[in-house]
């Protein structure tokens, strides 16, 4: 009884011991993206404060890897694959519990190869329009849509981004068919926006909200449950009369399924003190980010929610596995 009492007490100690050792070796978070984008931004805004709250007696270090390609799948893929003690992370985002639909051949299982660690932070997008774009507001766009279903087109910055989904869910929800016309990023659509080559777009509101208080482009909607802070006066599409739009980029850490609870709570921990100080807020508001935080079970609970939700939409613009 002596021996199975003591082995009982040593195998509930296991994982207390792991979090106190933890980290034993740097910890990677990975950006599926290459570097200087807004993803890798948000990760490197998160490094040192990660490092700092991870510290401890001999210090920890946090690193940043970029591992682009597959719309994000293979950093997935990659991190899914590494031992699962919480030294390697991954920058992960809304489309995660789409991927089995638009990612013909899936490395991985979208719904049972991670565990969450929480919420990083979101940006809203909006919809809006050259100068010279005909439509004085959005039901005129949503008329002209209705006349000559697929005339009207809109750029965004990329195939299944949320920015792609949340404006496919507008149509879906107007009864409109709209022609989508992918960008391999903001950039590149923000500039044909401002040259007129396109007279439609939904970005996300940070890269557009100088050019919009400039008049340089104009504002239809916000694609979110609510008003921007980053810009109060734009009204939501929902307030339009157009319906739930939610285009909001929501960014999250995740570990690989296995990650031991205890370990998790303590990446968690580190995630909100690099997210939730004032100083931090401010960072990441300067860099066009809204901080979040919360729990795992918080963040497992809206990706439950995803699939539901946007399955529809890519059924209904035809989207399909590649």
């Amino acid at each position: 009884m002596l021996k199975l009492s003591l082995a009982a007490l040593a195998a509930g100690a296991a994982p207390a011991a792991r979090a106190q050792t933890f980290p034993s070796q740097p910890v990677h978070i990975v950006v599926p993206f290459p570097p200087g984008g807004g993803t890798d931004s948000l990760a490197r805004a998160i490094q040192e404060p990660m490092q700092k709250a991870l510290g401890g007696m001999g210090g920890a270090t946090v690193i940043v890897d970029n591992k682009g390609g597959g719309g994000g799948s293979i950093a997935h893929e990659f991190v899914a694959k590494q031992p699962a003690d919480g030294h390697w992370l991954v920058v992960s985002a809304n489309n995660l519990p789409l991927y089995p639909h638009i990612v013909a051949k899936l490395g991985f299982d979208a719904k049972t190869a991670f565990v969450p660690v929480g919420f990083i932070a979101k940006q809203e997008s909006v919809l809006v329009g050259s100068l010279d774009a005909p439509w004085p507001d959005l039901r005129a766009i949503i008329a002209a849509a209705k006349a000559a279903p697929g005339s009207v087109q809109y750029g965004t910055a990329g195939l299944t981004t949320p920015m792609h989904l949340s404006t496919e869910q507008f149509a879906m929800l107007n009864g409109i068919k709209l022609t989508h016309v992918p960008f391999r990023g903001t950039g590149p659509l923000v500039t044909d926006l401002l040259g007129g080559h396109i007279k439609l777009g939904m970005s996300s509101i940070t890269s557009v909200a100088q050019q919009i208080a400039s008049g340089k482009l104009k504002p239809y909607a916000m694609a979110s449950l609510e008003r921007s802070s980053v810009a109060p006066t734009i009204p939501t599409f929902k307030e339009l009369g157009a319906g739930d739009v939610d285009g909001t980029i929501v960014y999250t850490l995740l570990a690989p399924a296995g990650t031991p609870p205890a370990v998790v709570a303590r990446l968690n921990q580190a995630l909100n003190a690099a997210v939730g100080t004032p100083g931090q807020k401010d960072d990441l508001a300067k860099r066009g980010f809204v901080a979040m935080g919360g729990t795992p079970q918080e963040l497992a609970d809206w990706l439950k929610v995803q699939e539901p939700i946007w399955v529809p939409v890519l059924q209904a613009a035809g989207i399909k596995p590649e």
